[in-house]
């Protein structure tokens, strides 16, 4: 088993198919040459068996049709006529020798052609009667094909014969020949019945020169049934050569021959002249078979020839006696079409394995290629390599859907890369957003109003610096107006203090600086009320500053609910890496289903349980991956956290500086208050100058509550110039230096001692002096 894991799959898939093929193209072709070979045997020994069966019954009918022929020359008038002619005839003759000289010695005619003399030149009754029917009887012969034609008288003489041979013109009674087949046949038809044939069986007959010969013999009697002679017929022994020579059926080796019951042929068979007829065949075991009941079917055996031949015979009566007609072929040619088709199964084994081996090296080599450059295209997906050529996957087969199968997890790989580098990028990212806001909103928090986000966020991520860097600009124009609006308010209500100190004092001289009092109070009610004024500006500005700090707080809710979708983002991140890492686990376990059926399938599923064993090694990395992902996202959602928190803190301290804007616009609504308080008593007072003298006390003491306000609005001016030194002001972002310029007209003076006044003209620039207030402002933000 070793040894065959060990063996490469591009020679031994190739050997397999070539040795499968060669196994079943032998097998095959054993099993066919086998079939057929037993075919042809068989198609041989039937064709035999019909051969032999047919040719024997033909034998039959040809000597049945010789017998009937005999027995109806019993009844035949000529023959009976030329009976009783020859008969009377022959014996007025002294002796036979004047017949044999006549028609033997003295015939013109060479032996063989004897028959072409009709009559002989004496002038004997029995010429003059050969002459009459010898031509007839000569048409007989010549007609039926006999070897000659015999008429015997009751004494057994040859009377007369058509051919002429020795035998004719002697008695076969007790004559020479009288133990010749001739003379048993005539023996048995003399004493036989009337209309029975009798044969004689081919034996050597020495007037034919010791040829075989076979006759056929029947009794002639009268009209008073009284018997006239015989009439017999020598077998003609070519048509029984025609009849089993006939090669139609035989091929070129078969032969069909007829044995009679001495075991001695009757006919001459074909191809071998050496065995003719009457030869000894008692040796050959098919014919003793057929004789002792045996198989008529010998199959293959030693022929009467001495060759090996397939042999079938068949038993045939003829006239009572049993001959065995036997047909013989050679093994060779019955076996030529078998060798034949054995070469040729031979060179088509040979061709097919040829083929076979061809193919399999095709097959294996479509096969064991896509395999490699599946091999390939794992160990390069592995490597994170995923530009690689998956053409393979077009295929239909079970090598198509592994390309299949590899591409989807190729895509999906691809697909975790890609996820994992955004991811990354993306932590990197939400690292550096959250850093570079940390550090503003840490300056911020410090009240840092001049730090900016300059550098732009990737993505969305900007849109987080842009919302800051406007909640800096909007607190930089708050907090401005409100320096600027606190700085003012100061400067109104610590001229307004000195003011009513001067009014104090001055109060003593009243009465003589009227007229300079209604002047001042003119322009007094003139300061006072752009105090109102001013003051309601401050309450609107800030107000509005209010309204800024209520519109940024959404902004950080709205930069808290962000960061709280990122750490959703990681979140729902995870639960991808969670999927990754359980298509992971499904993939382990599908590779592992995939060995169990590989290695059921034995040594076809070989290649296949290398290929499951490196897909579950591939899941196995996905998985710890999988699992290395999930704890940096597991990080980068701690950290999405912690930024969430610093921006909650940062949306804590912008509600801390919303309430302290509420609680300036409720003083600077105080101050407007008072501001407009004064406007009316002012007026009041410019109204009621007329009658000053009369409310001088009412004045003074008025004046007494106003210093009184006027210092209480002082404290809180001050209070609220310290609330607002804790900012850094981004000077650009709230109208550069024409806004210094503006904020310096309210930097607070040292109070100076107003001289007492010495007359009523004096008085006058005093007045005008602290009215215009504007004296040193270069210095307002000193303190700051």
């Amino acid at each position: 088993m070793g040894f065959s894991t060990s063996i490469a799959l591009s020679r031994k898939l190739p050997s397999i198919i070539a040795a499968l093929c060669v196994v079943a193209s032998v097998s095959i072709a054993v099993v066919g040459y086998l079939d057929f070979r037993q075919n042809v045997f068989q198609d041989a020994r039937k064709n035999f068996r019909i051969l032999t069966e047919s040719r024997g019954n033909s034998l039959v009918s040809w000597f049945e049709n010789i017998g009937q022929n005999v027995a109806s020359y019993a009844n035949d008038p000529t023959v009976v006529a030329a009976l009783g002619s020859f008969g009377s005839s022959y014996d007025l003759m002294i002796d036979s020798a004047g017949l044999r000289d006549a028609y033997i010695t003295n015939n013109p005619n060479p032996p063989g052609e004897r028959a072409q003399f009709d009559q002989a030149p004496e002038s004997v009754p029995y010429h003059f009667q050969h002459g009459r029917f010898h031509p007839y009887f000569r048409d007989i012969a010549k007609t039926a094909g006999y070897y000659d034609f015999f008429l015997f008288n009751r004494r057994g003489d040859l009377m007369y014969s058509v051919e002429k041979e020795g035998d004719y013109a002697t008695n076969f009674a007790d004559g020479p020949y009288a133990d010749s087949g001739l003379g048993s046949a005539f023996t048995a038809a003399r004493d036989g019945e009337q209309g029975q044939v009798y044969f004689a069986d081919f034996a050597g007959y020495e007037p034919d020169g010791g040829d075989a010969a076979a006759f056929l013999a029947t009794p002639v009697f009268d009209q008073s049934n009284q018997l006239l002679g015989v009439v017999a017929v020598q077998v003609p022994t070519g048509q029984i050569d025609e009849i089993f020579n006939n090669p139609l059926g035989m091929g070129d080796t078969g032969r069909i021959y007829a044995v009679g019951p001495d075991l001695r042929t009757r006919n001459a068979p074909r191809f071998d002249a050496a065995v003719g007829r009457l030869s000894d065949v008692s040796d050959a075991t098919q014919v003793n078979a057929l004789f002792n009941g045996g198989d008529t079917f010998q199959g293959l055996t030693t022929g009467i020839s001495g060759d090996d031949m397939l042999s079938k015979g068949a038993l045939i009566d003829v006239f009572g006696q049993t001959w065995a007609i036997i047909g013989e072929i050679t093994s060779a040619e019955i076996e030529t079409p078998v060798i034949a088709a054995r070469n040729k199964m031979i060179l088509v084994t040979v061709f097919v394995v040829g083929v076979s081996a061809f193919l399999g090296w095709l097959t294996a080599r479509s096969v064991v290629r896509p395999l490699a450059r599946l091999g390939e295209a794992m160990g390069r997906v592995s490597e994170k390599d995923y530009d690689v050529d998956l053409s393979d996957q077009k295929r239909g087969d079970e090598i198509g859907s592994l390309f299949n199968s590899l591409d989807n997890f190729r895509q999906k790989l691809r697909a975790s890369d890609l996820a994992e580098e955004e991811r990354q990028a993306l932590q990197v990212k939400q690292a550096e957003v959250v850093n570079r806001l940390s550090i503003a909103l840490t300056k911020l928090a410090d009240g840092d109003l001049q730090h900016r986000i300059e550098t732009p966020f990737d993505g969305d991520y900007d849109q987080l610096r842009q919302d800051y860097n406007r909640t800096v600009l909007n607190l930089n124009k708050t907090i401005g107006s409100v320096v600027i609006r606190s700085g003012a308010i100061r400067q109104r209500s610590d001229g307004m203090s000195r003011a009513s100190d001067d009014l104090s004092r001055r109060t003593e001289n009243q009465a003589a600086t009227l007229e300079e009092t209604a002047a001042a109070l003119d322009q007094m009610t003139a300061s006072v009320k752009s105090a109102a004024d001013g003051a309601r500006q401050v309450k609107e500005v800030v107000g509005s500053a209010r309204d800024d700090a209520d519109k940024s707080e959404p902004v950080v809710k709205d930069a808290v609910r962000a960061m709280t979708e990122i750490e959703g983002s990681s979140q729902e991140i995870s639960q991808i890496i969670g999927v990754i890492d359980d298509i992971a686990f499904q993939t382990n376990l599908l590779a592992l289903n995939a060995g169990v059926e590989a290695a059921r399938a034995g040594e076809a599923g070989r290649g296949f349980a290398v290929v499951a064993s490196e897909v579950r090694a591939l899941a196995q990395r996905s998985s710890d991956a999988a699992k290395q992902i999930k704890s940096l996202i597991s990080e980068s959602s701690g950290q999405v956290e912690r930024g969430v928190t610093l921006v909650g803190q940062a949306g804590e301290v912008l509600t801390k500086i919303a309430s302290h804007i509420n609680h300036i616009s409720d003083l600077v609504a105080e101050i407007a208050s008072g501001a407009e308080e004064q406007s009316i008593g002012l007026g009041e007072i410019n109204i009621g100058v007329t009658q000053l003298d009369k409310v001088t006390q009412q004045n003074a003491a008025m004046v007494e509550e106003a210093t009184a306000s006027n210092h209480a609005l002082n404290g809180d001016a001050a209070q609220l110039e310290e609330l607002v030194t804790h900012f850094r002001l981004d000077e650009t972002a709230i109208g550069g230096s024409a806004v210094q310029d503006n904020i310096m007209q309210f930097v607070p003076q040292p109070a100076q001692q107003t001289p007492d006044l010495p007359s009523y003209h004096d008085a006058r620039p005093a007045v005008a002096k602290v009215s215009g207030g504007g004296g040193g402002r270069e210095d307002i933000w000193q303190d700051f």
